[in-house]
């Protein structure tokens, strides 16, 4: 009977082995949620100057806020620059917000981006607005492949893609290029 009650008892027990071990074969485990990257630094009324390998100043901004993280990337709300070519500042931009890519010296810009610069041929002053802008200073390039307007005391007009250089001092539209001019009186 002892005999009895123990192999009853080992059989008992095997089964519960036996069934716990097929419930764990079929609990998933979840993927860990993604880790939300903090900033290493967190600047306020920040003032930035960014300079060329001469030692030159090449850019000059500021930001309400900028977010510096340990992969050297970067991300700046209500974001001004000025794009310098020696004393001078030939382009204004603004833009809610603007981001640095890790390892990288590329500014891109998002959001009602507005440029401010002077038409090369001319000089007159051109505003320049577009959702997204890139600015690479060591190129001395502004560019996009985004639809952008332009606008100025005689002449206004529309493109798909907009590339400009400071240094040179030229611009291109690149498609879909509409522009309508103000007869000179």
């Amino acid at each position: 009977m002892i005999r009895y009650a123990l192999i009853v008892t080992l059989l008992l027990a095997l089964a519960g082995l036996f069934f716990t071990l097929q419930k764990a074969n079929d609990v998933s485990i979840a993927p860990a949620a993604e880790v939300t990257k903090l900033p290493r630094y967190t600047l306020t009324n920040a003032v930035l100057t960014r300079f060329d390998a001469t030692g030159t100043p090449s850019l000059r901004g500021h930001a309400d806020t900028l977010d510096y993280f340990d992969d050297e990337s970067a991300h700046a709300e209500k974001l001004q620059l000025a794009v310098l070519s020696g004393v001078t500042m030939p382009w204004h931009i603004a833009a809610p917000s603007g981001t640095l890519q890790a390892h990288s010296h590329i500014f891109l810009l998002e959001g009602d981006v507005v440029a401010d610069g002077n038409w090369p041929d001319n000089n007159e002053a051109l505003t320049v607005r577009t959702e997204q802008l890139w600015v690479d200073p060591d190129q001395h390039l502004l560019h996009t492949d985004r639809a952008v307007t332009l606008t100025s005391a005689t002449r206004n007009g529309s493109a798909t893609g907009f590339r400009g250089d400071w240094i040179e001092k030229n611009m291109q539209l690149l498609d879909d290029v509409k522009m309508h001019y103000e007869a000179q009186r």
